[in-house]
């Protein structure tokens, strides 16, 4: 028997995995996407993943952005 048991004060943010490559996705401006490429850390004094997002207008125009800002719109 299986049992979902939320922890207290343990908070699920999503992770690299939750937004996989082609995803369709909306960033904190409202801006709608798709995820294109992932990033680990870049150095030992930038630990956060990033989520790199490519948008159809202007042709071109992508962000990094980490994956808790982002929400998803159509999962591939």
């Amino acid at each position: 028997m299986l049992v979902n048991q939320t922890l207290a004060g343990v908070v699920h943010r999503p992770d690299m995995e939750d937004f996989p490559i082609g995803s369709i996705v909306k960033t904190p401006s409202g801006r709608v996407g798709t995820v294109v490429k992932h990033r680990g850390a870049q150095s030992r004094h930038d630990l956060f993943q990033r989520i790199i997002v490519e948008f159809e207008d202007p042709i071109g125009d992508s962000v990094a952005l980490q994956p808790h800002l982002l929400t998803m719109i159509k999962k591939l």
